[in-house]
């Protein structure tokens, strides 16, 4: 039964992963220009997964704070500008790709 269930989220966080991949990044890449979005989201990934390494004991909410902060004085010096909403789905996508990389290996 266990088995089911874990396969059933596995499933579930694929196809949202597929969702932000498909309609939420080229959105974005409209937004902010696809070379500004390609340091956005190198950013963002690193970003993340500092949060994971370094942060791993604090709570999700308490991580995704310090990643928002750290790419916010980031964004600020390379002058980019991005409302708080398309910094958050970038962060959201990031943290899903990161999991579903954790569960195939």
């Amino acid at each position: 039964m266990n088995e089911i269930v874990f396969e059933i989220i596995k499933i579930i966080v694929m196809i949202a992963a597929l969702v932000v991949t498909r309609y939420l990044v080229p959105w974005l890449k409209e937004r902010i220009g696809a070379e500004k979005l390609g340091q956005v989201e190198k950013w963002v990934k690193y970003a993340v997964e500092m949060a994971q390494q370094v942060h791993r004991y604090k709570l999700g909410e308490d991580r995704k704070a310090i990643v928002t902060e750290f790419l916010r004085e980031i964004l600020i010096a390379k002058n980019i500008s991005i409302s708080d909403e398309q910094l958050n789905v970038l962060i959201e996508a990031a943290v899903k790709e990161m999991k579903m990389q954790e569960n195939t290996n």
